[in-house]
């Protein structure tokens, strides 16, 4: 009976915990020099990066723009996620996902480069990343971008090469139009760990940004985004999601160019 109870209570506390502990929107990328948000764009490498590692920032993204806190989001994706044949239906998947995170048409783009297909052993070449990501960054006057760090969550190759082609272009862009470039923290030790994520304290890290972390609400929604991802979601890859820290926490590092 008490191991019951004591299992109970493991299960139920984060949960507990994570209802009452609001989510720290107060937090800002703070580029409009107002504590509002300028015009911020989530680079990912695959359709369904957005929903298993960046859905509290979107979640979060979108409640500021409801509240007049934040312009437009943008998501570009750098790649089809064409590894099994399967591009053509992970590009609609893409579309549905995004639209639960209120990133409509017009604001979201995928691409599919030659030199930037889904390869879990390919590194992309920056400047290709670079010259892709540019037109988006210049024609809607982008102020923050936002991706992958050097391990790339997973150490995927086609992650971290999205870090390496945004600090390309923001190096070679005019100083005066240059975005901030922010990338997720990764955090292997705990990537299993689901709401009790909320619970450990951030690293001290240097550069340190914002951290978002979701509420039951925000969960929810990452939830229905990721059923809307039907052609990746295998038994283990569903549960893996679920007690994923990524979908309840992410911790935002400056990157110095």
């Amino acid at each position: 009976m008490a191991v019951v109870s004591t299992l109970w209570i493991l299960l139920v506390l984060p949960l507990t915990l994570a209802f009452f502990l609001q989510p720290r929107r107060n937090y800002s990328f703070g580029n409009a020099g107002d504590g509002n948000e300028g015009r911020t764009l989530l680079l990912t490498a695959h359709p369904d990066d957005e929903t298993f590692f960046f859905s509290p920032t979107l979640t979060a993204l979108s409640h500021m723009q409801n509240v007049g806190r934040a312009r437009d989001v943008f998501v570009v994706c750098l790649s089809t996620g064409n590894a099994k044949g399967l591009g053509d239906v992970r590009k609609e998947e893409f579309g549905k996902a995004l639209e639960i995170f209120g990133i409509r048409q017009g604001r979201r783009f995928i691409l599919d480069h030659p030199y930037l297909q889904d390869n879990k052993t390919a590194v992309w070449d920056p400047a290709v990343v670079a010259q892709e990501l540019r037109p988006v960054v210049a024609k809607y006057g982008i102020t923050t971008i936002l991706t992958f760090d050097a391990h790339g969550i997973t150490g995927h190759p086609n992650h971290f090469s999205a870090l390496a082609g945004a600090a390309h272009l923001v190096r070679i862009l005019p100083a005066a139009t240059r975005p901030r470039l922010f990338a997720l923290h990764s955090r292997p030790a705990t990537k299993h760990l689901g709401p009790f994520a909320a619970l450990i304290p951030r690293r001290n890290v240097s550069s340190q940004g914002p951290v978002f972390i979701a509420s039951l609400g925000d969960f929810s929604t990452a939830l229905r985004a990721m059923i809307n991802h039907p052609s990746q979601l295998r038994l283990v890859s569903f549960l893996k999601g679920l007690f994923s820290r990524y979908l309840w926490v992410n911790e935002w590092v400056e990157v110095a160019i």
